[in-house]
């Protein structure tokens, strides 16, 4: 969905600027999404500022977008149903603050009750718009609840396979920095920003790990990152990465082609803006989508337990789904290889939160365990 701002919307009081919610897509006369538009329009009458009118577009498209994905309506959600999107998707998804959270609840609230004022309710809502704050959290007052959104953001490697031949570029250069800036997303869990950032992946540093890596027949590297809060740890990256950068390294990013510092940057050795990653991921994704039906029909056909992954929930993946991908199948890395995922996961994640692990160690049994288990019964039962 996308918001818009829409100037000299005509009505008795005369002409007001507001903002809309629209549907995806080319603009038809059922783009418009209604209930929280004509709620954006009663602002613009009221005589809030814009600010005011855009920051509560942005979280009514934010509710009616989760929604969605979920094939929820929001003239009957539970009481359960609005926790779970303010601690599901607001705290744990987006990791919002509890201001913004409580920001959201304020619009929320100011929305349903406009609603029923005008008659699209039955009844007014009666949600007690209770979630997990930041506080409770901290004092142990309340159990985390599992985080269900994760569902929307795992991206299967049939899925990463169609992003990743969709990588275009204007240089052989761009192109293969691009394919493995998704690598490291993928495969090594790094964030958007870790990814350009100058102090992380730089040239000289990783010839050095390579060459000891290659001179003892390893086939990954150990890299330190330093990423949110200025917190380093220390990464260990998939042999998909390590062979992809030993090749880059040697060939088209030689330091007699491009001047050693940052792995991923301008062919001139410049840095790369922050959200680089970002968009080269939504690029890849809007060319991927011409196809993506079928990719995830055979996807279905192979394994119709990934029932959850669809076209709608594709549209919304963002870089970050990589990171959330990574951090579940290495809980499945750790199981089969007897490692603790509870001790691997975090230092690979940078997680000071076990609660957080906790979100994908329970994903992961959800996921990848109970479909192995039914498999394993059918199998002694066909013996």
């Amino acid at each position: 969905m996308n918001v818009k701002k829409v100037v000299g919307i005509g009505w008795s009081g005369g002409a007001i600027n507001s903002f809309v919610i629209l549907e995806d897509g080319p603009l038809t006369e059922s783009s418009i999404v209604p209930a929280p538009t004509l709620y954006l329009i009663h602002m613009a009458q009221d005589g809030q500022l814009s600010n005011s009118i855009r920051s509560s577009a942005h979280d009514l498209r934010s509710f009616f977008e989760a929604l969605r994905a979920h094939g929820q309506d929001w003239r009957k959600l539970t009481d359960s149903d609005m926790s779970g999107y303010l601690y599901g998707h607001l705290k744990t998804a987006r990791s919002c603050t509890d201001k913004t959270t409580n920001r959201h609840i304020s619009t929320l609230k100011q929305f349903y009750a406009h609603a029923w004022q005008i008659g699209m309710l039955d009844a007014p809502a009666s949600f007690t718009y209770n979630y997990v704050s930041t506080e409770q959290k901290v004092q142990g007052d309340s159990e985390k609840k599992v985080n269900f959104d994760l569902y929307n953001k795992y991206i299967e490697k049939g899925i990463f396979s169609s992003l990743l031949s969709n990588v275009k570029a204007k240089s052989p250069f761009e192109k293969e920095r691009d394919e493995l800036v998704l690598h490291l997303g993928y495969y090594c869990g790094l964030r958007c920003a870790e990814v350009t950032d100058p102090r992380n992946l730089q040239t000289d540093d990783l010839r050095k790990r390579i060459a000891v890596a290659v001179q003892s027949n390893d086939k990954t590297i150990t890299v330190p990152i330093i990423g949110k809060g200025d917190k380093l740890r220390q990464v260990d990256f998939h042999p998909k990465v390590f062979k992809k950068i030993k090749t880059f390294l040697e060939g088209r990013r030689k330091p007699e082609y491009v001047a050693d510092g940052s792995l991923i940057c301008k062919r001139d050795g410049a840095s790369l803006f922050e959200g680089h990653a970002t968009n080269i991921f939504k690029s890849a994704r809007v060319l991927a989508s011409a196809n993506i039906e079928n990719v995830i029909a055979e996807l279905h056909t192979k394994d119709p337990h990934l029932h959850f992954i669809t076209k709608p929930n594709f549209l919304k993946l963002t870089f970050h789904a990589l990171r959330h991908t990574y951090a579940t199948n290495l809980v499945d890395f750790c199981y089969k290889n007897g490692y603790d995922p509870w001790q691997y996961v975090p230092e690979q994640m940078g997680h000071e939160d076990v609660a957080t692990t906790k979100d994908y160690v329970v994903f992961d049994g959800k996921l990848q365990r109970r479909e192995k288990v039914r498999r394993a019964l059918n199998d002694e039962h066909n013996d």
